[in-house]
Formats: structure tokens, sequence, C-alpha cells
């Protein structure tokens, strides 16, 4: 993707729908995949990450999601710094963040997967 000129892009609606729409496997698989799957692997054991873990037991999933929507606001604040930012390898950066952070949700996706169906996780 590359990206439009400063002048023809504004902080507007319209921004922000191009950027939801450029990380919809974002949303997919490290919020909503992770969040849904975590929720259903909790019946199989606990929380491996110790901080989501105290998250978890001190306010509930709420407060999960909340994190998961907190952090696509880090992401967007991302985006936007790698846009206005005017280096030549801005589209590969913001590319390759995109790509990892999509990917990180699959990997999560698959080992809550895993420990539901297999009792075994990827993370010991």
């Amino acid at each position: 993707m590359e990206f439009p000129d400063s002048s023809t892009f504004e902080y507007s609606g319209k921004d922000l729908f191009v950027f939801l729409s450029d990380i919809k496997y974002i949303i997919l698989f490290y919020v909503f995949g992770d969040f849904l799957t975590t929720i259903g692997a909790l019946n199989f054991g606990i929380e491996q990450n110790g901080f989501i873990a105290v998250v978890l037991a001190e306010f509930g999933l709420g407060a999960f999601l909340l994190l998961k929507l907190l952090f696509i606001g880090v992401v967007y604040l991302n985006y936007k710094l790698i846009r206005q930012s005017g280096l030549s390898w801005s589209s590969f950066l913001w590319n390759t963040s995109k790509f990892a952070i999509a990917f990180l949700g699959i990997v999560l996706v698959v080992n809550n997967l895993m420990v539901m169906l297999t009792q075994t996780s990827l993370i010991v």
C-alpha cells in the first residue's frame, strides 16, 4: 500500500476508515481471534502471560478486551508516525509492522486452539 501525500490525508473519518481497513487481519487475528480463543483456552488451563493473567484475575475479560483495543490505538499512532515520516521506506516499514502483528495474532490463536484441542502449548 502506498501512502497518500499529507495534503490529501487529514485527520478525518476517511483516515480512520482507511486505517481500519488496512489492519483488518490484525483486528481479526490479534484482537478478536486471540480474545475469543483465550476465553475458550482458559477452561483448559491458566494464562501463561503473567501480565495478562493479573489483568484477567483482577479486572476480568472486559479489561483484557480493552487492552487489545488500546493496542489498536498504539498501532494507529505508529501508522500516523510512519506515514508522516517522509522516509522512502515508510511503506515497507508499515507493511512489515502490520504483517508482524497479524502473524503474532495467528500464532496466539493457534496456540490457544492447541490448548483447547490437545492440552499442549507452543509456550511452555
